[in-house]
C-alpha cells in the first residue's frame, strides 16, 4: 500500500474539467483486449474464491480497477466521485455492460504497477486522489509488466500478481479492515510492509528470531499431538514478545501492531495465491484470448514452487507473508474458523487467535 501517490497518477488527476457531456465510444479491437483479460481475471477470481474465500465470489471487481496499457488508461466500475479527479474521459461500451471510462495519457506515461493502494493522510487534497480512503487495484497490461519482470512472459503468469493485488483490494474493501488500517496510521503504529522486509534482512538479531520462530511454526505444522503444538506456540509467543521488546528498546519503535497486520492481510493473499497455482489447471481456456492475446500462452503449464516456496523465510520476500502463511496453515490444520470474523474484527491478529484456540494464559 502506497499512502502517498506516486508520480504516475498526476498525468490522470489534478486535471481537473467543468463537467461536459460525456462522449460514448465503441470499444476496438484494443480495448476488447483489455476487457476480455479483465473478464479473464473475474473468472479467476470467482474460482479461486470457491476454493478458499466464498465471499470473493461475484459478478463484479472488489473496488475500481485501473488498468495501464501504453497511452490509454481504463477505469472499470469508476467511483462517482472520480468524474470531478479525472481528466477528460470517454465511456466505453463493452460486451460484459461494466461502467468503463478510457482516458489518453501523455507518451511513455504509462507506469509499471500492480498494487492495490489507497490515501487518506490529507483530507484537504482529497480531490486531487482518486484512492482516497478507496482500495483502488492498478495493473499495467503484460506488455508493460513484462518489460520490468522478465519472469512475466505470458498474460496467465500475469495473472498470478494481479490475483494477489485483487485479494488485497477485496481485503480493504470491507469497511472494518481499511478503518484499521487508518487508525493504524493515524497512532503512528502502522510501519510499511517494505519497511519491515528492510529491518528483517538488516537487523541480524531480528533476523535470527524470526527464523528461530518460524521454525518453531513448522514444527508446530508437522506435530502429532494437540499438545506439542501447544508447546511450540508458547515458545514462539515468548520468542516474538523478546524480539519486539528488544527492538523496541534499541530503537523506540514497537513494530508488532504493524507486523500483526501485515501477517494477516499477506498471510491470507499467499494462501490465496498457492491455492490458485495448485488448481490453475481449473481456470478455463479462454477462446477469445486465444485469438486476440498475443501474449496468451496456448499451452500453459503453472510452475508450481517447491513445497518450502511459501514457507521459509527469503531476504527476497516478505517475511509477514511467511509467518503469516504458516499461522493460516495452523489455522487450517485445527479447523479454526479464522474467516468468520475476519473482517469483523479487523485488529485480531493470527498469533492472537492461535493463543486463544490453545487456551495459552
Amino acid at each position: 500500500m502506497k499512502t502517498i501517490i506516486t508520480a504516475f497518477l498526476i498525468s490522470i488527476s489534478l486535471c481537473v474539467f467543468a463537467e461536459a457531456p460525456v462522449q460514448m465510444v465503441q470499444a476496438n479491437a484494443a480495448d476488447k483486449l483489455v476487457t476480455d483479460r479483465m473478464e479473464y481475471l473475474r473468472t479467476m477470481k470467482n474460482i479461486v474464491g470457491e476454493l478458499y474465500w466464498p465471499k470473493l465470489v461475484g459478478n463484479d471487481f472488489p473496488n475500481t480497477v485501473v488498468y495501464f496499457a501504453d497511452t490509454v488508461s481504463y477505469f472499470i466500475h469508476p467511483q462517482p466521485k472520480m468524474k470531478s479527479q479525472v481528466s477528460k474521459y470517454t465511456v466505453m461500451e463493452n460486451e460484459y455492460d461494466w461502467n468503463i471510462w478510457r482516458m489518453h495519457m501523455p507518451l511513455d506515461s504509462a507506469p509499471y504497477v500492480i498494487e492495490t493502494q489507497f490515501q487518506f493522510i490529507n483530507p484537504k487534497k482529497e480531490k486531487h486522489y482518486i484512492n482516497y480512503k478507496t482500495p483502488v487495484l492498478f495493473i499495467s497490461s503484460p506488455e508493460l509488466m513484462v518489460k520490468k519482470n522478465d519472469k512475466l512472459t505470458s498474460t496467465q503468469a500475469w495473472s498470478i500478481p494481479v490475483m494477489h493485488q485483487l485479494f488485497r483490494q477485496f481485503q480493504y474493501a470491507n469497511e472494518a479492515m481499511i478503518t484499521y488500517a487508518m487508525r493504524l496510521y493515524e497512532e503512528k503504529k502502522m510501519v510499511e510492509i517494505d519497511s519491515l522486509q528492510g529491518i528483517y534482512r538488516n537487523v541480524q538479531i531480528f533476523k535470527d528470531t524470526l527464523n528461530a520462530e518460524n521454525d518453531i511454526l513448522k514444527k508446530a505444522l508437522a506435530a502429532t499431538t494437540l499438545e506439542e503444538e501447544k508447546a511450540l506456540f508458547t515458545e514462539f509467543l515468548r520468542l516474538r514478545a523478546k524480539r519486539y521488546t528488544l527492538y523496541n528498546k534499541e530503537n523506540k519503535t514497537w513494530v508488532s501492531a504493524a507486523e500483526n497486520f501485515w501477517e494477516k492481510m499477506e498471510g491470507t493473499c499467499e494462501m490465496m495465491e498457492k491455492i490458485l497455482k495448485e488448481n490453475f489447471t481449473k481456470v478455463p481456456i479462454s477462446e477469445k484470448l486465444l485469438q486476440s492475446d498475443a501474449m496468451y500462452a496456448k499451452e500453459y503449464t503453472m510452475l508450481t514452487e517447491d513445497a518450502s516456496y511459501y514457507s521459509e523465510l527469503k531476504d527476497d520476500k516478505f517475511y509477514v507473508g511467511t509467518t503469516g502463511y504458516n499461522m493460516i496453515q495452523l489455522l487450517e490444520k485445527n479447523k479454526v474458523p479464522y474467516k468468520d470474523n475476519f473482517f469483523s474484527y479487523a485488529s485480531l491478529s493470527l498469533d492472537l487467535q492461535l493463543k486463544y484456540f490453545y487456551k495459552i494464559q
